[in-house]
């Protein structure tokens, strides 16, 4: 149990060099209520050595002492910086050394009349609460310093009226860079930036009127100019007679800086979003849609304006209802991937669905990922048929070298027959001489054959283009002949040229093939070969009298996929890869047409140089 007032002893200590007047003092003492426990010292140096010994609760100290008076006493003890309420008595009154005596700290200054022994103990105890009282008080604003000054945000008090600053806390010195005592000698107008003092002076005007405000965002002006970004609230509170506020300060630097990374990772994320070239949208479980890429909108928009909050199945394909094998569903259920191949009005597109998850981990949205892969399906299938030439290509081979055998036999029997015959009959003479000459034009069809199907070792090599145009001539010459189209070869005996031998082979089989099916009631194909001016290049013209080309496609002719043979079984692809080797090998090929006039196609090729040799 605590012990009570009443039960505590109060220790007091009686300096009085007057025997009889220290003894009255101790037994006016012992008759009170409250427990005192007096001890009494005639000498004031015994006395301080007490003091500095033990604690006392309070002290009677009369003015007249031998070897020193009471206030030099007092002296002793405020240098001790003993706490220890005292009270002063002095048998003469002298009003010069009350108020020295109270100047100096004494509780309470009293003349020794017959009344002031009744006094005394009322004294003491007044003087000791309020030492607690002092003591408690003391230690409040200990405790209220220390958190101001202390505080993890900067706190500025200055003065309603004037906006003068009061008082500063250690982080409002850290922040703005001054001293304290630099930034009590200004205003709080004072140290923001000029941008923001109209803010400012609003912020404090309101405070006035409705007791407290917020600002967001302001600039302070710290030591050396420095601009601060800082959030403001700000109070109104009564001290007395007057008014302060009290203002909150936090620098908001690193949150502007973590801001604008995030600002900057969003942008970037964006670009990356907004930069693929494929369709990519974020939907909730109703198929509304979030958001969408730039793909996704230029694609999707045509339709409605708008792109948030419109079904994905209605933007990307004009439905009414989702898909029958939509992928979100079994996501959503899962919260896996899903991957369909959907096609719509002749297109195939292959849609990924991937979950987005909440908070608790469940899919919450999802991203939806579409590709038209129409195009790529159609050179799968090209691809599937480029390989089963290329298989027929090799069979055709194999064909024409057994096809050898028996056209040595033939020409080896018409040889036998007609040296036994010895020329006699000149009907059978000339039947056997178109034996011979048949023979001999399948052997050349089929080296010919043999020569285009046959593979080079080397990626580039020198090429004599001009061989290579009449070879590839030889392998049409029957379309040629069927379509009553007549060949003429312009050749100026131009340089070799360094290429890949297997790409040109393809490029001028494709340009002549197209050449002669844009002839269908026969015409002229002129080839023309010339070495430009500075013996760089070789220039090959290949000249058709056919349909030609309009104007509103030629732009296109090179771009895959597009043909206007799709009846006659063309794919779009012939002039694309063309003109993708030419260009890849360092060549180039143009265009030139007239609608029902003709069309040059010129391919443009690099002389080969003295140090170039087959790689």
């Amino acid at each position: 149990m605590a012990e009570s007032k009443a039960d505590k002893s109060i220790k007091v200590l009686i300096i009085e060099d007057s025997p009889e007047q220290a003894h009255l003092m101790e037994l006016i003492l012992q008759r009170q209520g409250q427990k005192f426990d007096s001890e009494i010292v005639h000498d004031p140096e015994i006395a301080l050595n007490i003091l500095a010994k033990d604690q006392f609760d309070a002290v009677i100290l009369d003015y007249s002492l031998p070897k020193m008076n009471g206030l030099q006493v007092l002296q002793h003890i405020k240098k001790s910086r003993n706490p220890v309420p005292i009270i002063m008595v002095t048998g003469q009154g002298d009003e010069r050394i009350a108020v020295e005596a109270m100047r100096q700290g004494v509780y309470d200054y009293l003349v020794k009349t017959k009344d002031f022994l009744d006094l005394l103990p009322r004294v003491i105890s007044r003087a000791i609460d309020e030492k607690v009282l002092s003591s408690k008080l003391q230690q409040s604003e200990q405790r209220y310093f220390a958190l101001f000054d202390k505080a993890g945000m900067a706190i500025f008090i200055a003065d309603a009226k004037t906006l003068r600053l009061m008082q500063v806390n250690e982080m409002a010195v850290k922040m703005m860079g001054y001293s304290a005592q630099d930034l009590l000698l200004r205003n709080f107008l004072q140290i923001c930036a000029n941008r923001s003092a109209q803010d400012l002076v609003t912020f404090f005007e309101k405070i006035k009127k409705q007791g407290q405000a917020s600002l967001d965002q302001i600039l302070l002006l710290g030591a050396n100019r420095r601009l601060i970004p800082v959030d403001i609230s700000g109070s109104l509170l009564s001290i007395g007679d007057s008014q302060v506020i009290q203002c909150f300060v936090r620098d908001i630097s690193e949150k502007i800086k973590m801001q604008r990374q995030i600002l900057l990772s969003r942008q970037r994320l964006i670009s990356l979003f907004d930069g693929i070239t494929d369709l990519i949208s974020v939907q909730d479980r109703d198929h509304n849609l979030i958001m969408g890429n730039k793909k996704y909108i230029q694609t999707t928009t045509h339709t409605t304006p708008k792109l948030v909050g419109e079904k994905c199945y209605k933007m990307l394909f004009n439905r009414t209802e989702p898909c029958f094998n939509c992928p979100a569903e079994e996501t959503y259920r899962t919260g896996q991937s899903r991957f369909v191949e959907i096609f719509h009005q002749g297109r195939t597109y292959h849609i990924w669905t991937f979950p987005m998850a909440g908070l608790d981990g469940r899919p919450e949205f999802l991203v939806e990922y579409a590709k038209d892969v129409t195009e790529q399906k159609e050179i799968e299938k090209q691809l599937i048929k480029s390989e089963k030439l290329a298989t027929i290509g090799l069979l055709s081979s194999g064909i024409a070298h057994e096809l050898r055998n028996p056209l040595n036999v033939i020409e080896t029997a018409r040889y036998s027959i007609e040296d036994s015959l010895g020329h006699k009959e000149q009907e059978i003479d000339r039947k056997l001489d178109i034996i011979k000459k048949n023979v001999r034009r399948a052997s050349g069809i089929i080296e010919n054959l043999l020569q285009f199907s046959r593979h080079s070792v080397y990626e580039r090599e020198r090429i004599d283009v001009e061989k290579l145009v009449d070879t590839t001539l030889s392998l049409l010459e029957k379309e040629i002949a069927v379509r009553n189209i007549v060949c003429e070869n312009q050749f100026e005996s131009v340089a070799r040229v360094f290429f890949s031998l297997d790409s040109l082979k393809q490029v001028f089989l494709n340009i002549i093939y197209n050449a002669v099916q844009a002839m269908p009631n026969g015409g002229f194909l002129r080839i023309r070969t010339r070495e430009n001016s500075d013996k760089q290049w070789v220039h090959i013209d290949f000249t058709d009298t056919g349909l030609g080309i309009p104007e509103e496609n030629l732009s296109h002719i090179f771009t895959p996929f597009f043909s206007t043979k799709r009846e006659a079984g063309g794919t779009g692809l012939g002039l694309y890869l063309s003109y993708t080797i030419i260009k890849r090998e360092g060549g180039d090929i143009a265009v030139k047409s007239r609608e029902g006039v003709g069309t040059t196609f010129t391919v443009k090729l690099p002389i080969a140089k003295e140090n170039d040799v087959a790689i």
